[in-house]
């Protein structure tokens, strides 16, 4: 039996196999607005007014091929749904690059530990839409 001309490509053999991995989820985390560094030793857990959060929210770390997305997700009031309804929205994020070689996709570029503390770490967040980058703790 004779085939048409030409080669087709099997669409199950183009498709890319996407791997996606939960790796932690927090259920509550506190984030800080951080001031500038005041050294360059590095950022202080005390200069965050620890008392006063900016929000509540939990943390959702997966891994995805040769990327790690650490998700914070915070709640807000659903709207047009009862009182005390409440949906996720994603409140910040970082997508690190695992498998390179630059410097900005080392896991120490997005993930510094403060110097005063072990239970504190200051993150770098990335907009993706503008590219703007800032540290929330």
């Amino acid at each position: 039996m004779a085939t048409g001309g030409g080669s087709r490509t099997n669409e199950a053999e183009s498709e890319k196999v996407v791997i996606e991995q939960r790796l932690l989820k927090l259920d509550e985390v506190f984030v800080y607005k951080i001031p500038a560094m005041k050294t360059a030793d590095g950022h202080r857990a005390e200069d965050w007014n620890l008392a006063m959060p900016l929000a509540t929210c939990s943390l959702i770390v997966n891994r995805r091929d040769d990327s790690l997305c650490i998700n914070i997700m915070a709640d807000r009031p659903k709207a047009n749904a009862p009182p005390g309804a409440t949906e996720s929205y994603l409140f910040a994020q970082s997508i690190i690059q695992v498998k390179s070689d630059k410097s900005s996709h080392k896991l120490e570029h997005w993930v510094e530990p403060v110097v005063d503390s072990s239970r504190y770490f200051a993150m770098r967040i990335r907009d993706s839409r503008s590219g703007r980058e800032a540290f929330i703790g």
